[in-house]
């Protein structure tokens, strides 16, 4: 897959997330009304899917590493949605997945949150915290 076709899959995989976020459907639910309104290649589709599923299987251990990074305080749920999502699924790439290395995948998250990032500060604060899952995990 080319980087613009993964950059694309980590989009899809954050906007299912969303949905599943503030929804009250099923995974497969979401996967299969996500896709009556939109359309991408097999290839972007299978890695989107892939994302966002296995995040959701993981997701007390994710939500876990990102509320390491958060202040004092705060907890994953108290997060503005689409941001939490985000985090999510790039969270879950970083320490599982070895598509493209961290730096790439913290940039289209990056890139994401200043698409449909509900706060202004929504892009450099998806870059700290991470940032700080890369540094922490080694990678």
């Amino acid at each position: 897959m080319t980087n613009r076709e993964k950059k694309e899959a980590r989009e899809h995989a954050c906007l299912m997330m969303y949905q599943y976020d503030v929804g009250n459907f099923s995974p497969d639910e979401v996967v299969s009304n996500y896709w009556e309104e939109r359309s991408a290649s097999p290839q972007v589709k299978q890695m989107a899917e892939l994302l966002f599923k296995r995040t959701l299987e993981n997701l007390k251990k994710v939500d876990m590493e990102i509320s390491r990074y958060l202040k004092k305080g705060w907890v994953v749920s108290r997060l503005l949605p689409m941001d939490r999502s985000i985090l999510r699924v790039a969270t879950y790439e970083i320490l599982n997945e070895n598509f493209s290395p961290p730096e790439a995948v913290i940039n289209d998250a990056v890139d994401i949150a200043k698409v449909y990032g509900e706060d202004v500060k929504s892009p450099k604060f998806v870059n700290a915290i991470l940032d700080r899952v890369k540094s922490e995990s080694g990678k």
